[in-house]
C-alpha cells in the first residue's frame, strides 16, 4: 500500500508515529529496526504494530520516496474507480510516498491499522495494492473494523 506524505522530507519522524499510534489508534509500535538514510534521504524502518484491544499485530516495513508522475496517475485513475472524489487532488499536493509492506506473516489488520496511523501523520490518501480507491484515516479504520467483524 502506498501512503501519499505531505511532507517535504523523505526521513520518518518516530516519536511522532509512536505517539499518533497511542494516542488516536489504541496501537503501539515498536521499531524493530530502522536502515541508514540513503544519500537522498530515503528512510527505511520496520516495525511491529500490536494492537491488544482488538488481538493483533504485525511486522510491518515502510521504505519513503519520492511521488513520481506514475503515483499521481495512479491516484487520479483509484479516485475516479472508488468515486473518492477530492482524493486525487489531495495526493497531488503530496511530494513523498511512503510504501507499506508486510515483513513475514501478513497481517491485514495491522498493515491498514498502520496506513491508517500513516496517514493520519502524512496528512494524505492511502492508495491500496489494487488501486480501487483512494481513502484516508477514516477509510482506513472503517476496513479494519468490517475484518474484525468478519472473524
Amino acid at each position: 500500500m502506498r501512503v501519499f506524505a505531505q511532507r517535504t522530507q523523505l526521513t520518518l519522524d518516530l516519536p511522532e508515529l509512536l505517539r499518533t499510534a497511542r494516542n488516536y489508534f489504541d496501537a503501539t509500535l515498536d521499531v524493530q529496526s530502522r536502515s541508514d538514510h540513503a544519500p537522498d534521504g530515503r528512510d527505511r524502518v520496520e516495525v511491529l504494530l500490536c494492537n491488544e484491544k482488538h488481538g493483533y499485530e504485525g511486522r510491518l516495513s515502510i521504505h519513503t520516496r519520492w511521488a513520481s508522475e506514475h503515483d499521481r496517475a495512479d491516484a487520479r485513475d483509484a479516485e475516479r474507480r472508488g468515486q473518492a472524489a477530492g482524493m486525487a487532488a489531495l495526493a497531488e499536493r503530496c511530494p513523498t510516498i511512503w510504501d507499506v509492506e508486510p515483513v513475514g506473516h501478513d497481517s491485514e489488520l495491522a498493515r491498514l491499522n498502520l496506513c491508517g496511523i500513516l496517514a493520519a501523520a502524512a496528512l494524505g490518501p492511502v492508495l491500496p495494492d489494487d488501486g480501487s480507491t483512494l481513502y484516508g484515516v477514516r477509510g482506513a479504520m472503517e476496513r479494519v473494523n468490517r475484518l474484525l467483524a468478519a472473524r
